[in-house]
Parts: C-alpha cells; structure tokens; sequence
C-alpha cells in the first residue's frame, strides 16, 4: 500500500513539473522590480497598473506569436539594497531576460550593475539621471535624461523672471543630477543660485530646510521632489505662511500631490517632458485606462511604462526571448517607434529624447502653465 501511494506522489509530481515546463514554455516572462512598498509605492502602485493594462492588451491580441506575457513582479521595498536583491532574485531564480528596473535613479543605477554583469536587460521608464545608462549595453530608458530637464527647469525661471533663486533638492543621484544640471545652465544664462539646500527622503519634518530656503524671502524657490516630500513640505510651508513662487520638476506632478497637500500645492509650477493628449495613442490609452480601472487620472510616468511594454514585446517578437536577442532589436523596434510618449528612438546612449512643457496646478487640477 505505501509503496503504491509511493509510486502516486511520485506520478503526481512529475505531472505538475510536466504542467510547470508547458506553462513556461507558453508565456514570455518578464521581469519587474517594482516599489510596492515602502517611500515610494506611491510610484511603484501606478507603474503596475500601467504595465498590467499593456500585457492585458497585448496577451488579448494573440501575445507575441501566439504566447501570452507574463510580468513577474518583485517588491523593491524602496531602497537601494532590496531593488538590488529583486534583480538579483529575478535573474538567477527567475531566469528572465529581461528587467522593468526600479523608480528613483539612485534605485535603479543601484540594481544596474548587477543586470549588466548578468547580460540581462534592464529598462527604466522614470530615471532621468544622466549616469543612470552608463552602467553599460544592456541598460535601457524610455524616459528623458535630466540634461534636458535641468536645462527646462532654468529656462522656466528665466522666463518667468526669476534670475535669482535657491534651489532644494533631494538628496540621491537623481537630485544631485537634475541640480547640478539646473545650476551649470542657470550660471550660463546669467541667473544666481542664492543657496542648495539638499535634503533626505522620507522625513516627516522639513522646517530646517524651508526656513533656509526662504531666508531672505525669495521671489521663487526651486524644489526639485518627489511627490511624498513635497507634500509634506510644501504642506509645512503653507502652515508657515511662506509666501513664494515654487518651482518643481517633472517628478512632483502627480495627482497624489494634491491628494496628499490640497491647497498647500495650488499654483505650484513645474516643467514635465511633454506628451500631447491629443494624438490617436494617446487618446486609445486614456480610453483604454477609464474602461479598465474607472477613473480618467493617470498616475505619474503611467505612459511611460505603458509605452516601454509595448516596446519590449516588439523587441521579443523581433530578437527572439534572449537578452541579446532583446538588446539588438530594442534599438531598431523602436526606431519611430509612436507610442503614447511619443517617439521612442533610442539615442547612442540608450535613451530618448523629449521637449519639455510647463505645468501648475489650478482649482486642484493639473493643467498646462499659461501666463
């Protein structure tokens, strides 16, 4: 009898390995290593719903050659050291050949190395620290350096008037990148920078910092943030009677801004790499979004890792589902490539290009800046 029940467990087994080998072979996995908790899930949330709706689309139209995406999601937890375990894990025990990498720059150049070194790509849709491609070939980003959005963020204070201004940033790779950007640009179109004040993460407390930048009450104050951070300051501020001009990037325009600060954040403004609403992908996406989730509010870089499935899957049905496979025809997949970012032709460096538009917010809304 036990050797019989034996003989079933063993049967059993082999079928379910059988059944795992089948499902395997029809699914091209992919790797994303994702914050969906800690500091910045705020990001990680959207960027899934995002991709989900992608891989939705996509596996609903036929997959690539008739086999479905599957996304294998590991919690970075928001820090350097766990996003480097997430790509580390999703290589060796996942075997993928492909990576999302992390939001935040200083995440991602963190885990990049360890992608490289394993042949294996990996693609940022929100990093936009210039070094952040430099960790070699197999890194990839469908999302603009901060070399053309330094240069917006200077060119908006010009414009606007404000030839001296103290700049706070966070202090990470991509803040130290996007700030040092802004200033050399700045400098050389005659403005001053009066002060930099950088500042950590995840504080709950910013009063030091703000009372330093508006010493001397400034016309306009440069806040290079995250959405977390610069609710909680730009909150403080109000409750502190600051009365200023605030100037913020691409990362702080978001509707959980508004959710996070209310009226603390009306008339805030901002440049952000521009994405017309108005073309045919776009308009299919935001439709698309509503039908699925029920709401019309796209959260922070949601576009961009929509776009960067659509390209990766293109670059699987072109290359085959090998990391050199992948690497080579990213390139030529993508070359005028329209996605709802717009034009997706990687650049020498594995990066794109963009324009750069200019947002506030108004009544509680997020709307193009109009002077």
């Amino acid at each position: 009898m036990k050797k019989t029940i034996h003989i079933m467990l063993i049967s059993l087994s082999i079928i379910a390995l059988s059944i795992s080998f089948v499902n395997a072979q029809d699914t091209y996995r992919i790797g994303a290593a994702f914050a969906l908790s800690g500091s910045i899930a705020v990001y990680g949330e959207g960027f899934k719903k995002a991709v989900d709706l992608a891989v939705e689309e996509i596996n609903a139209a036929g997959g690539i050659k008739g086999k479905k995406i599957e996304i294998v999601y590991e919690d970075n937890k928001s820090t350097p050291k766990d996003c480097v375990t997430a790509v580390r894990k999703l290589i060796t025990v996942d075997k993928v050949p492909v990576i999302f990498g992390p939001a935040a720059s200083s995440n991602f150049m963190a885990a990049a190395p360890v992608a490289q070194e394993s042949k294996v790509v990996m693609i940022s849709a929100e990093g936009a620290a210039p070094a952040l491609t430099q960790a070699g070939e197999y890194i990839f980003r469908v999302f603009p350096s901060d070399v053309l959005q330094g240069k917006g963020v200077s060119d908006l204070c010009i414009s606007l008037g404000y030839k001296e201004v103290p700049v706070m940033y966070v202090n990470n790779d991509w803040g130290l990148g996007l700030k040092n950007v802004l200033v050399e640009n700045f400098k050389k179109a005659g403005g001053k920078i009066t002060d930099e004040i950088p500042y950590d993460e995840k504080k709950t407390d910013y009063r030091t910092e703000l009372i330093r930048a508006t010493k001397g009450n400034p016309k306009a104050v440069v806040n290079l943030t995250y959405l977390n951070e610069g609710a909680v300051m730009f909150k403080q501020s109000y409750e502190m009677g600051i009365k200023t001009q605030w100037i913020a990037g691409s990362a702080a325009k978001g509707p959980k801004l508004i959710e996070l600060a209310g009226k603390a954040v009306e008339g805030i403004i901002g440049t952000y790499p521009v994405v017309s609403q108005e073309t045919k992908e776009y308009k299919a996406f935001k439709a698309a979004w509503k039908k699925k989730y029920g709401e019309d509010k796209i959260p922070i870089f949601g576009e961009y890792n929509y776009d960067m499935v659509y390209i990766t899957a293109k670059a699987i049905e072109k290359g085959g589902y090998t990391s050199d496979g992948i690497r080579k025809s990213l390139f030529e997949v993508a070359k005028g490539y329209r996605g709802v970012t717009g034009d997706k032709t990687f650049d020498q460096d594995r990066g794109v290009g963009a324009e750069y538009g200019v947002w506030t917010i108004k009544d509680g809304q997020i709307v193009d800046y109009k002077k």
